[in-house]
């Protein structure tokens, strides 16, 4: 007990203490000045009683699932399609760059490559006569899945190094073993490599599933919300309320709503996982 002491004071210093104090603030009225006053329920009622926020949560859960699913599905089928081959190594440095830049500046060049006049997506479009005039970022109906595009390309670096690392732990003799049964190809990869890496993969979309719910970089970067508040998740919209409106009543509370989702949405995704894993 007392050796772990240390991680529990920790804990409760970086994260317990923080939460109950935005836990209190979401009751309160404070503009960032002065002290913070009393305000009841009414950050929550405000919430409740507002369309938007619904959208937000819709959007938020959408966002999360398309890029983390996204993501999971490209990084395992790069990993799994460099196993073998003089080519991996270096392709394993290229596909992880993107980790290593910046989001904003990730956010800076996309935006620019969506562009509908200079844009190289629309040039390349142009070029396969698929149109050359199309507004990505300025349309509610295409911002927020150009958006979700640029997540999948940017978050799909390091999961694919992961995976790439739990496949080459897998023994060439079950490989070998299962090409004499006559299993080949995609035989081979849904019988022997994917239940093998499955735990890693579960681990890995869990933490993606996290990781694009709290998404805000990206989004704020390349469309500040906008379209007509169409790329508007909970991220942004705390944001907006704490440091546009100067209302941290009410960004506290969406904050604590975003964090009931989320845990609401892990849990229910560990059992989906457990009773997978257990049939």
């Amino acid at each position: 007990m007392l050796m772990s002491f240390p991680a529990i004071a920790g804990i409760v210093v970086v994260f317990l203490v923080p939460l109950l104090g935005t836990i209190r603030l979401s009751f309160s009225k404070w503009s960032g000045i002065g002290t913070p006053e009393p305000a009841g329920t009414a950050n929550y009622r405000k919430l409740f009683s507002d369309p938007t926020f619904f959208s937000s949560v819709r959007l938020t859960l959408l966002f999360a699932v398309v890029v983390a699913v996204g993501v999971m599905v490209l990084a395992t089928a790069t990993a799994v399609s460099v196993r073998k081959g003089r080519v991996s190594a270096a392709f394993r440095v290229i596909w992880f760059l993107p980790a290593i830049v910046p989001g904003a500046a990730i956010a800076v060049f996309w935006g620019l490559a969506f562009q509908p006049i200079s844009g190289a997506v629309n040039g390349v479009l142009g070029r396969l006569g698929l149109g050359s005039n199309h507004a990505w970022l300025a349309s509610p109906d295409t911002a927020r899945w150009a958006v979700m595009a640029v997540g999948i390309w940017a978050g799909v670096a390091f999961p694919f190094l992961i995976i790439v690392g739990a496949v080459a732990r897998i023994s060439p003799d079950l490989y070998e073993a299962a090409e004499l049964d006559g299993a080949t190809g995609w035989r081979q990869t849904r019988h022997v490599t994917l239940p093998l890496i499955q735990p890693v993969l579960v681990l890995l979309l869990m933490l993606e599933l996290i990781w694009n719910f709290n998404s805000f970089t990206l989004i704020w970067a390349m469309t500040r919300g906008g379209p007509v508040s169409s790329t508007s998740t909970l991220p942004v919209r705390l944001y907006t309320a704490a440091f546009r409106d100067f209302d941290y009543g009410e960004a506290s509370a969406i904050g604590v709503m975003a964090s009931v989702v989320l845990i609401a949405a892990g849990l229910i995704g560990m059992r989906l996982a457990n009773s997978r894993s257990a049939v």
